[in-house]
Parts: structure tokens; C-alpha cells; sequence
């Protein structure tokens, strides 16, 4: 058993942490809804309303645009989540088992530590019609000596929005994917496909991805879920006339007129009955494509031909992450340039002019820094806590599971608005405690996942070998489960960084404008057109992920750079 006996710990029994976690962090997300419940159905004291009334609703039904927002929401969330997941599984078929995987993990990698508004800020410098990709073609091939009349940014049917969450979500669904493969006999199934004539292409999509989704089917209505809900790259990216419903409901959630909160109240329980409809449709179509892949299998499609269009499908799956890195390089170069007119393909000057104003900068990478943190410590105290006063090996109730990854499943809009109610009353919406705890509640889901597999697979032949030489049990836990959790504890810490730095919602609500980061300042900036300084503010939010990403590996290598087995150094 790999269980300190420390009396500290003792004290907390399995179900004392279990309710503490549930109350601590799931029951805030039920609060939050029924905080927003109340304002839906006509009662807000505050304001004077004290009776329950259907205005609201009739309010926000009356809304112009509501319908056309809705199902722009429904659209761009469902497809941009279906093709990231195509475009995943093509990238899996092309690159698993060859060279190119690992230089791939190393692109990747930093592409899913960049906060959704950073790659949004990128896309609106690559595409707009004044855009660095527009620079680069112009005048040889478009003929173009002055921008464009058109704009790309934002296109009013929302397929930017579904390409910029695509270029988002392809690495991570890749890099989750990976975990899953090396899991699998992935080489012998191929090549048992193969030797009964299957196609490449058709030995992946008939009897190895299937096994694939099976094991991310979590992250897949994670993504869906979040696609349909929106809010930091849809203020960049999405039309505006309608915005989809998440955008709206955030106007009238910041609207000078505090009774606009009513209507929007009823606006946040539709985005849930979206969020519910959206995963209702995806498992239907999941339904129906395992009904034609078993077709597929018992008719002995061999799709021969599938391969000589799979070098194809590769590059155009590429497409969104190769846009991605070239709309971080022009931020980066807004963020430097000086003087860049049209048609020129770079700055004529550069110089840090942007970036000499950090002191407007420092406050907010410093809040930034501060809340990734003291959020991702205190993520990783809470699941270790649990980890080490459970029984070794055993299994967390479905109750645990269903609190923490209930943000997962939930849109941030729909709670958040009631948590900050709930923290109003109290007087702690707008300090430092609860923007952490707001973080938190999103951090601990993806810590979890990470942490307690890593200790499940634990050998206790170890800490056996250990007690029997008269280590203590916190001389066990810190000198022997500790290092041998580094790798893991690693990531774990990048992931939370990553996550807090890209938290925009929870910071500007639970924040109340008194506690700012760099991602809402970076937001804010590229919403009202400030080229050069959202370039900063973009690069800033990015720094903060790599920077940890960056430290970690150093710290590893330095570690155990003298141990056999561990020779690579960083996190793997």
C-alpha cells in the first residue's frame, strides 16, 4: 500500500475529502445555475423584482436575432467539433508509426498551451483583408494594391469561428488521441488489416480508431460542449449581426441596465438546452456511423483506392494548424512592427515601441502568473489529498467523477453569472480567493485525469522495499512516490498553467473588473482594433505556458538527467 500513515492526513477520511471536493468545487456549478434559474423566472430582489414572472422569458424571446443566433451556435459548434475530430483521425492514419510523430509532439505541444483568445487574435492578423496572408500574396497574385473591400473577418455565417476552433482543438484531440493509441496494438492491427487486403485508410477507420474513440469519447463532448458555448474566440471571429447566443447572453450580462440580467438569465438555460441538444445530436450520429462501420466491416469494404488520397488529407488536415502557427508569427509581428503598409509583405521598421509600455502590461501578467499558480498548486494539493487518504487502488464514486468534470459539461456562461451572484452576497466576488477558486474548478478535471493514473500505476514493491528500510511514511512520499510522479506532476502543472492563463469568462465575471488578467485585456484590445498592442498582449499570454513548459523541462533534466531510463529529460 502506497499510503502515508502522516497523522495530518490521517485526520481526513476518504469520505471526509470526497464531500469536501464535492461541495468545494461541484456544488458551486448547481449553485450557479440555480442562481441563474432565479433571475430567469422573474426574481431578483435586488432589483426589485420579488415576484416569479415569465417577462423575462418573453423578454428574451423577443429579442431580434434569437433564433438565427441559436442555431449559428448549433452550427459552428457541431461541425467545428465533427471536423476536428476527422481531421484528427486523418492525422493519426498519416503520421502514427512514421518519422514524422515526433516532431510532430514537439509542434503540438505549444500549439495546446496557446489560449483560445491568443489563436483567435492570430487568425484576425493572418486573414482580415489587410491580413499578413493577404501581404504575402499581394500584389503578385491577388493584383491587390490596397486591402480588399471584403472581409473574412468575421464572415457571416461563422465558418472562420469553426476554423479557428478547429485550429484549436486538432492538437488537442491529437495529443489525447496519442495517449490512447499507445495503449493499443496499433502496429499488429494495421498490419492484420493489411494482410486481408484492407487499405491503410480502412485497416485505421475499421478496427483501430473505433477502439481510439471509445477511449476519448470524454475530451470529444468536452470539446463539444465548450464549441457550442464560446465565448473569448467568438468575440473575434463570429458575426455580430446575430452573434451566436453565448455572445448575446454576455451583453445582456454586462449591459448598463442591470434588469437586462433577467432575459439574458433565460438566454444562459437555453445555451444548456443547446449544450444538451448539441451532445443528444452528436450521440445520434455516433449511433449511425457504428452502424455503417459495422456495415463496413461485414460487407469487407477494403477501400483500396482510400490510400492514394490520404497524402491529401493529410496536408488539408494540417491546414488549421499550419494557419494557427502562421497567425502567431503575425502577432508577433504586429507586436514589433513599425511602420507596415500595404502591400508589404513585412514591417519596414521594427521596433519595441508596443512593448515598452509594460508597465500597463506587468499588473496583468503578473495576475496572470499569480492565478496560474496558486489555481494549478492548489489543483494538485486537492487531488493528491485524495489520492493518498484513499485506498490504494481504489475507484472514485460516480459521484466524485460526475462533480469534477461537471464545468466540462456545462457552459461557462450559464453558471458563472450565478456564481458571481452567490459570491456578491457574501462580499467576496472581485478578491483574489474566489477568482483562484473560480480556476480552480476549471483546472481540477484535467489534474485529475493526469494524476491518478499516474498513481494507480504506482509499483508498491517500491514503498514496500522502503518501509522494510525504515522510511517514514512523508520520507517515502517525498523522496520516493514524489520523484517517481515527476513526469507526471510535470505535465500536470503545464496543463494548469495552460488552462488558467485561457480562463476568460470565469476571471471577468468572478473578477468584477478589480482582478484583470492579460487573456480579458488581450480580448478586449483585439476587439477594439489595436493591432500592435493585442500582439503584445497575445505574445504575453502565450510566455506565460512556454515559460512553465520551459522551466519544467529544465527542472526534469536537471533531476534526473544522471538516472538510467530517464536520460531525455522533459516532460514526454
Amino acid at each position: 500500500m502506497i499510503v502515508p500513515r502522516n497523522p495530518l492526513l490521517i485526520a481526513f477520511s476518504r469520505k471526509m475529502i470526497m464531500f469536501f471536493v464535492m461541495i468545494a468545487f461541484g456544488l458551486p456549478v448547481l449553485l450557479g445555475i440555480f442562481g441563474v434559474m432565479l433571475p430567469a423566472m422573474g426574481y431578483f430582489p435586488a432589483l426589485g423584482f420579488e415576484q416569479l414572472s415569465f417577462g423575462p422569458a418573453r423578454q428574451f424571446l423577443e429579442t431580434p436575432g434569437i433564433v438565427a443566433a441559436s442555431w449559428l451556435s448549433v452550427k459552428t459548434g457541431i461541425l467545428a467539433t465533427a471536423l476536428s475530430l476527422v481531421c484528427c483521425f486523418v492525422i493519426l492514419i498519416g503520421v502514427t508509426n512514421s518519422r514524422a510523430l515526433p516532431l510532430m509532439r514537439r509542434w503540438l505541444g505549444p500549439l495546446v498551451a496557446v489560449p483560445h483568445s491568443a489563436m483567435a487574435i492570430g487568425l484576425v492578423f493572418l486573414l482580415a483583408p489587410s491580413g499578413w496572408l493577404m501581404r504575402l500574396l499581394s500584389p503578385a497574385v491577388t493584383g491587390f494594391e490596397q486591402p480588399p473591400d471584403w472581409s473574412l473577418v468575421p464572415d457571416p455565417h461563422g465558418w472562420l469561428l469553426v476554423f479557428g476552433l478547429m485550429a484549436k482543438e486538432i492538437p488537442f484531440l491529437v495529443m489525447v488521441s496519442l495517449g490512447a493509441i499507445a495503449t493499443l496494438p496499433t502496429l499488429k492491427l494495421q498490419h492484420i488489416g493489411n494482410s486481408l487486403g484492407y487499405s491503410r485508410l480502412a485497416a485505421w477507420g475499421l478496427l483501430i480508431l473505433p477502439l481510439v474513440y471509445r477511449q476519448i469519447r470524454l475530451p470529444v463532448v468536452a470539446v463539444l460542449v465548450f464549441s457550442l458555448s464560446v465565448v473569448d474566440m467568438a468575440l473575434l471571429l463570429a458575426p455580430s449581426l446575430p452573434p451566436p447566443l453565448a455572445i448575446l447572453v454576455l451583453h445582456g450580462f454586462l449591459d448598463a441596465d442591470l434588469a437586462a440580467r433577467l432575459p439574458a438569465s433565460v438566454g444562459a438555460l437555453v445555451q444548456i438546452g443547446i449544450g444538451i441538444g448539441g451532445v443528444a445530436i452528436w450521440l445520434l450520429v455516433e449511433f449511425l456511423f457504428s452502424c455503417l462501420t459495422n456495415t463496413m466491416r461485414r460487407r469487407g469494404w477494403r477501400l483500396g483506392i482510400a490510400d492514394k488520397l490520404l497524402p491529401l488529407l493529410v496536408g488539408a488536415a494540417f491546414v488549421p494548424l499550419v494557419a494557427a502557427s502562421a497567425g502567431l508569427g503575425a502577432a508577433f509581428l504586429w507586436s514589433v512592427a513599425g511602420s507596415w503598409f500595404f502591400p508589404n509583405a513585412f514591417p519596414q521598421k521594427l521596433h519595441f515601441l508596443h512593448w515598452q509600455d509594460y508597465a500597463g502590461y506587468l499588473p496583468l501578467f503578473k495576475n496572470s502568473v499569480w492565478l496560474a499558480s496558486a489555481a494549478t498548486l492548489s489543483a494538485i494539493f486537492v487531488v493528491l489529498l485524495w489520492l493518498y487518504t484513499a485506498p490504494r487502488h481504489a475507484l472514485p464514486t460516480k459521484w466524485l467523477v460526475g462533480m469534477l468534470y461537471l464545468p466540462f459539461f456545462i457552459p461557462q456562461i450559464s453558471f458563472l453569472l450565478g456564481m458571481q451572484i452567490s459570491l456578491s452576497r457574501f462580499g467576496l466576488d472581485g478578491t483574489w480567493l474566489a477568482v483562484i477558486w473560480a480556476h480552480v474548478i476549471f483546472i481540477l478535471p484535467y489534474i485529475w485525469f493526469i494524476l491518478a493514473p499516474a498513481h494507480r500505476a504506482l509499483d508498491t514493491r517500491f514503498d514496500d522495499i522502503a518501509a522494510t528500510l525504515g522510511a517514514a511514511p512523508w520520507q517515502r512520499f517525498w523522496r520516493l512516490h514524489l520523484p517517481l510522479m515527476a513526469y507526471p506532476l510535470g505535465a500536470a502543472v503545464f496543463i494548469g498553467m495552460s488552462v488558467s492563463v485561457a480562463l476568460y469568462l470565469p476571471t471577468l465575471f468572478v473578477g468584477s473588473g478589480r482582478i484583470n488578467s492579460i487573456t480579458v485585456e488581450a480580448v478586449s484590445l483585439a476587439a477594439g482594433g489595436s493591432r500592435g498592442p493585442a500582439g503584445v498582449a497575445a505574445m504575453l499570454q502565450i510566455a506565460i505556458p512556454l515559460l512553465s513548459l520551459t522551466l519544467i523541462h529544465l527542472a526534469l533534466r536537471w533531476r534526473f538527467s544522471r538516472f538510467s531510463g530517464m536520460h531525455s529529460g522533459g516532460l514526454q
